[in-house]
Formats: C-alpha cells, sequence, structure tokens
C-alpha cells in the first residue's frame, strides 16, 4: 500500500504457490505493478503479511526479522 493507505496490489496464495508450516521459499517475484497491472512509481510502499489455515489468522513465532516490521506493517522503498 502507499503511505497514504491506499492498497496497490495483493498477492495471495494462489500466486505464491504451497506454502507449509515453518520456513519457506518461493519461487514468485514481484513485477512491481498494481492490481491493475500499472507499474507503480518510485517511492515508499507499506506492505502486510497474514497468514491463515483454513480461514482462522495464523499467530506468528518472534524472530530477529521482527526488527523490520512496526505493529505487523512493514516497509520497502522501490526504485528502478
Amino acid at each position: 500500500m502507499t503511505v497514504t493507505g491506499k492498497v496497490v496490489r495483493e498477492i495471495g496464495g494462489e500466486e505464491l504457490g504451497n506454502i507449509h508450516i515453518g520456513r519457506n521459499i518461493t519461487d514468485y517475484a514481484w513485477d512491481g505493478k498494481d492490481q491493475y497491472g500499472d507499474q507503480l512509481a518510485n517511492g515508499v510502499y507499506i506492505y502486510r503479511v497474514i497468514t491463515t489455515l483454513n480461514g482462522e489468522k495464523i499467530e506468528k513465532k518472534s524472530t530477529q526479522a521482527d526488527k523490520y516490521f512496526k505493529k505487523e506493517f512493514g516497509k520497502m522503498f522501490l526504485m528502478r
């Protein structure tokens, strides 16, 4: 989403492929386009990872990656 809160793209499990409990690696690579196929501008974007199993939210375990998130949100800079 943009820094103003507009959702630009949602990536679901069907795009990521099989996900297993534990550490996951996928071949998925986001192309930097929004939900309409338009290329996003360079800038700061906010993201959130939500995991569910059978429709129920899965609580995550604490890891060293937590320092990159604030209240479940992470930040990335898109630059080409």
